[in-house]
């Protein structure tokens, strides 16, 4: 790894020695970059399978951090998994040495293919990966980078039952998923109880329950709410219909025993 974060170095270092022609040559580079177009979707998949021909391209992707990232006085050196995909490892510089980056961040990436690294793994087969020379890193997240939703449905609607409210702010149609966005708020006298997956959604005449979504790492509502304490959370499920009507029910309890509940439902048509 020390082997590819130091050629990756060399060809920053490269690029940046480049900058310091003359104005014929600079206007010259300008110029053959104004032609250089940025690779669609289809051509950075292709990029992959012969990276050494598409040196010199432009390239815009998002990108999972799956290596402990390492610096130097020149730059920042990360190897990420690009859309999503564990077969798609990628090699990025960025002349940053202060880029505030970590393991499983989420990152959209600008830049430029250099070049093209192989070597081994640890099990003595053979790593292709494309070394990329980034303009621009930002920082991003699941929802933005892979599952963008197809459909959004703004519901906010709350059920109140003795002072535990539920709100049903909106659900998110997604290509793998569907993710509800949810409000709990207690203003009992007493703790209450908030479990996501006794969740429930009802499309037609199927029954859903939720599912697990570790990769995205959803923000999650704790199961013992305190007096006084609101928490939002998001909750996913498999895919819904693009439209029609769908029931989302929802459990809750109080310590106070005398309370009795039913089941928090919301009907939602779209």
């Amino acid at each position: 790894m020390k082997l590819m974060y130091s050629l990756l170095a060399s060809l920053l270092m490269l690029s940046l020695a480049a900058c310091g022609g003359t104005e014929t040559s600079t206007a010259v580079k300008e110029e053959k970059q104004e032609e250089v177009k940025l690779l669609d979707r289809k051509e950075f998949e292709q990029m992959y399978t012969d990276p050494e021909k598409y040196k010199g391209s432009k390239v815009e992707f998002y990108a999972k951090v799956f290596v402990e990232p390492e610096k130097d006085e020149e730059g920042t050196y990360l190897q990420v998994y690009a859309n999503n995909n564990d077969e798609r490892n990628t090699i990025i510089g960025y002349e940053d040495p202060d880029f505030d980056v970590k393991v499983d961040d989420i990152i959209l990436v600008k830049g430029t293919v250099e070049d093209v690294f192989e070597g081994e793994n640890a099990l003595g087969g053979t790593v292709t990966a494309p070394m990329i020379r980034a303009e621009s890193i930002q920082q991003s997240d699941y929802v933005t980078a892979f599952s963008p939703p197809k459909k959004t449905i703004e519901v906010s609607k709350e059920v109140d039952q003795h002072g535990y409210i539920i709100k049903l702010n909106k659900i998110e149609l997604a290509d793998t998923e569907s993710r509800v966005y949810v409000t709990v708020t207690n203003k009992t006298k007493e703790n209450i109880s908030f479990f996501s997956f006794d969740a429930k959604a009802v499309a037609g005449s199927k029954q859903l329950e939720t599912q697990d979504n570790y990769e995205a790492a959803y923000p999650e509502i704790p199961s013992d709410i305190l007096p006084g304490v609101q928490s939002e959370g998001i909750i996913a499920f498999p895919e819904l219909p693009e439209k029609g009507n769908v029931k989302i029910l929802f459990e809750g309890s109080s310590d106070n025993y005398e309370l009795e509940f039913e089941p928090f439902v919301f009907d939602v048509e779209y």
